[in-house]
């Protein structure tokens, strides 16, 4: 009995010693310091910010047939974020399917590339910041003063593209306000013609087309808050916060200061 009793405690020290062991152990983990993230420092020290982007996607990135020079929105952004990291920017052409790996193997130090912002990648990737909403917005004839938001659409005819995220937004709308008829187009250019030539009273396009056309003279303009939200943000690598940190930071400059409003009307 006395043998058994001994083997017990024999084993119940032995557990009680591995236990205080275990605990030390994790107790001097968690007092451990992170490892120092030098994301941007490494960045600051090499003097260049490494950006990747897929150049087919105008006018946000595009190759100039001229110079073979790549250019576009984008690529503004790249540079004014890199002059405020205090480093130059480098450009990286790459195919799109590829830019997820290929930042994630160290090929660039971030992705802007109109990348929307993705919840499923948010395991893979770091997502800025939002610097552009490409999401649905509403617009009207430059010289129609009736029609300001979404709440004065009652009694009126909206276009849409058919299939697209307006025609989604466009049948919720008709659903809840009273007497709104839905005018179905092929294309979100068409849709802007119809509001130009006050076919319909409005238009519900992305805004991207909506800002492309105003740009080149169409006499619509764009009023109320964007329906829908597809935020062009920039990708970094999850363990780069210094990095994330120091992006977000400038982009809430830009914002501020005008930047991003200047971009916009420079390339949209």
């Amino acid at each position: 009995m006395n043998g058994r009793a001994g083997q017990q405690r024999a084993i119940f020290l032995a557990i009680a010693v591995a236990l205080t062991i275990i605990l030390a152990t994790m107790v001097a983990c968690w007092q451990l310091p992170g490892k120092e993230d030098r994301s941007l420092a490494q960045i600051r020290q090499a003097g260049v910010l490494r950006v990747g982007l897929d150049a087919s996607y105008p006018p946000f990135e595009e190759i100039d047939e001229a110079t073979g020079e790549i250019h576009g929105f984008d690529v503004d952004l790249a540079r004014e974020l890199a002059r405020r990291l205090g480093v130059k920017a480098e450009i990286v052409n790459s195919g799109w399917d590829g830019l997820y790996d290929a930042l994630e193997a160290g090929r660039f130090d971030a992705v802007i590339s109109g990348l929307v912002y993705d919840p499923w990648q948010t395991d893979r990737v770091a997502y800025s910041i939002s610097y552009f909403n490409a999401g649905q917005v509403l617009v009207v004839h430059e010289g129609h003063q009736i029609i300001t938001q979404v709440s004065d659409l009652p009694g009126h005819t909206l276009g849409v593209e058919i299939g697209s995220e307006g025609d989604v937004q466009g049948h919720e709308l008709s659903k809840r306000l009273h007497d709104l008829t839905l005018r179905l187009y092929p294309a979100s250019s068409e849709v802007l013609n119809a509001v130009e030539r006050n076919e319909v009273d409005a238009g519900l396009v992305d805004a991207i087309s909506a800002q492309q056309f105003i740009r080149a003279g169409g006499k619509v303009r764009i009023v109320g808050e964007p329906l829908s939200d597809e935020l062009y943000v920039v990708a970094v690598r999850l363990q780069d916060k210094a990095l994330l940190q120091a992006i977000n930071a400038a982009l809430v400059e830009m914002r501020d200061d005008g930047t991003l409003a200047r971009l916009v009307d420079k390339w949209l």
